[in-house]
């Protein structure tokens, strides 16, 4: 455990030093709180008809943030595996396999905070949502978008050499994990061909948890299998590649 607190506190200072890394992780997620509390109620009043459009941006800022935390665990990844600092795992003390685990699952922690609190502080939900948010069963659905972050953490480490190259990734695959939010507004059954991106069933939960106040462990279950799958894919394939 003491080791552990130690890589943590090495992982702050690193992300500390790194302006891009501050931006990303802190100033990033805080603006998204900031444009949705005071400049989207502010165009509400100016733009007609722009109040349509907050389910659908509360959505993009959703998704966006475990994006950002595993954009930055891709970069803290990728700088380690340049110094061959996977190689030395061989030799300490903490398996390399248990040290990857702690990588990808240390920035889901902040993720998974940041995605309890956005509903809450950005005030979006109030526009769409005829009562307050059902915070509580919104949790395990956080929980489950949190997972977002060590998936996006190791596709880029695995189909990306470099850092540009994984610049690239994330752009396309930023577009790619937009597409479901078209499936929650259908209604009919074709919005589960959607489901074939992870990213689909942490939507579907919360639409339902809109709709009805009520969280359905159905595709709540599907989405926790979908993620871990993924992960483990991914996880086995960046093994085998470094």
């Amino acid at each position: 455990m003491v080791y552990f607190v130690r890589l943590a506190i090495n992982d702050l200072k690193n992300i500390v030093r790194d302006k891009f890394l501050v931006y990303a992780t802190i100033i990033l997620p805080i603006a998204l709180i900031v444009v949705s509390r005071l400049i989207f109620p502010w165009l509400a009043e100016e733009v007609f008809g722009f109040r349509a459009y907050f389910l659908m941006f509360f959505y993009i800022f959703l998704i966006m943030i475990p994006i950002v935390f595993g954009f930055i665990t891709a970069f803290l990844i990728m700088d380690e595996r340049d110094q061959d600092l996977l190689k030395v795992l061989r030799v300490m003390p903490i398996s390399r396999n248990t040290y990857l685990l702690y990588r990808m699952f240390f920035m889901s922690i902040f993720s998974f905070i940041y995605l309890l609190i956005f509903p809450v502080l950005s005030g979006l939900p109030d526009y769409f949502l005829s009562s307050k948010l059902t915070f509580i069963p919104y949790i395990p659905i956080a929980a489950l978008l949190s997972l977002f972050t060590p998936l996006i953490a190791l596709m880029g480490n695995v189909f990306a050499k470099n850092k540009v190259q994984t610049f690239a990734i994330f752009k396309i695959s930023g577009t790619l994990f937009f597409v479901p939010i078209f499936g929650i507004f259908m209604t009919d059954n074709i919005r589960y061909f959607f489901g074939l991106v992870p990213n689909f069933w942490p939507f579907e939960c919360f639409n339902i948890l809109k709709n009805t106040g009520q969280l359905d462990l159905l595709p709540l279950g599907i989405g926790f299998a979908y993620h871990i799958i993924i992960i483990a894919a991914l996880f086995y394939m960046f093994n085998k590649k470094f």
